[in-house]
């Protein structure tokens, strides 16, 4: 009778111990998320600025903003301006090709 009682005693203490571990898990696991997720996803930003898409994806839609410049009416180019160094500021300009650092140098001396 005391072996089965004690069998029962573990199977009642083996639950308690892993419903108390799934608790204390879950709470855990929440101060670890809110802990981690800005650095992870901080890690996750800088490795998509890295990529080679998105450089080349910046760098064609700089080149594209200079054509429609090439190409604007004087009203047109107030307007594009105020985009164009827009998006410059979100890049850094040591990574763009000489012709778009000239570019950003015309857009910001520009008078109109």
């Amino acid at each position: 009778m005391k072996t089965i009682l004690a069998y029962i005693g573990f199977i009642i203490l083996a639950l308690l111990l892993v419903t108390g571990l799934t608790w204390f898990g879950n709470s855990l696991g929440l101060w670890q998320f809110s802990f981690f997720a800005p650095r992870i996803e901080a890690v996750r930003y800088n490795t998509f600025q890295q990529s080679q898409s998105y450089n080349e994806g910046m760098i064609r839609d700089l080149e594209d903003i200079q054509l429609q410049w090439n190409a604007a009416t004087p009203e047109q180019k107030s307007v594009l301006r105020a985009v164009a160094l827009h998006r410059f500021e979100v890049y850094p300009l040591d990574h763009l090709p000489p012709d778009l650092q000239n570019f950003y140098q015309q857009l910001k001396d520009y008078q109109q």
